[in-house]
């Protein structure tokens, strides 16, 4: 991020015609501009997402709006793959990051460039990984943290549906078409990535990891890591840090 606003500009606000090396990232909060990105025209209302991409010539003009940019680089090969304008149903969950880099990018307080980082890693992270929010996004969202929080303790698709409030077979087939994988498999995941790290402090054996993180079967343990992580837990345990994680 090398570039941080918070503005309100009124109608002799305009950006001139110029092509850009950077990501600029727009958030609309109030009002409404028109943009032409590479001569295509685009209105951007409040609620608005704009992202012109390096390389792009824009121009820009308001009859009076209230907004957050960003400029920003990444590094060479990434990109990102976001239409130029978009509406947000979860742009107020932004509302309180924008607080914060708008509080830390004034002050300049010592340290003040990490924090900012990382609190625009956090807005890039909902923006291509956490998505529109609806309501089923939001039980499978639920479902994988009752997991998480209870991955050590005796768990079935009935127990997760028992504690999100949901129907068990509801609760499967939803879970399974948003992730692609099934309640049961996902809280093996879990499981193993935690045996994973506790077998790579060296402080236990195979036996302990698996009773530390819910697994009541060694040899059902022992399939199944290896089956995830390419290894069986006792060789993955004594192998050199560096090679573990990459398979």
């Amino acid at each position: 991020m090398t570039y941080f606003v918070r503005k309100i500009c009124n109608t002799s606000w305009k950006l001139e015609p110029h092509r850009i090396s950077y990501y600029d990232l727009v958030f609309m909060l109030e009002g409404s501009a028109d943009y032409r990105v590479d001569g295509v025209a685009y209105h951007v209302r409040e609620g608005d997402l704009l992202l012109i991409k390096p390389g792009s010539e824009r121009y820009a003009t308001t009859t009076g709006m209230t907004c957050v940019a960003i400029d920003f680089k990444l590094r060479e090969g990434e990109h990102i793959d976001l239409p130029v304008v978009s509406s947000r149903k979860d742009f107020d969950d932004f509302q309180w990051l924008f607080q914060e880099l708008d509080f830390e990018w004034l002050q300049q307080k010592d340290g003040y460039q990490l924090k900012c980082q990382a609190i625009f890693a956090l807005i890039l992270h909902k923006l291509l990984f956490e998505g529109q929010h609806n309501s089923a996004n939001v039980h499978v969202e639920a479902i994988k943290r009752y997991i998480v929080e209870h991955y050590d303790e005796k768990l079935s698709v009935a127990e997760v549906a028992r504690a999100v409030k949901l129907n068990p077979v509801y609760c499967g087939a939803l879970f399974k078409k948003s992730e692609g994988r099934s309640i049961s498999e996902f809280i093996n995941l879990v499981r193993v990535n935690q045996a994973a790290s506790l077998l790579e402090t060296g402080e236990y054996n195979v036996g302990e990891a698996a009773e530390r993180t819910g697994f009541k079967d060694i040899y059902h343990f022992s399939n199944t890591f290896k089956r995830l992580m390419g290894m069986p837990p006792g060789t993955y345990r004594n192998k050199p840090a560096a090679s573990r994680r990459l398979l």
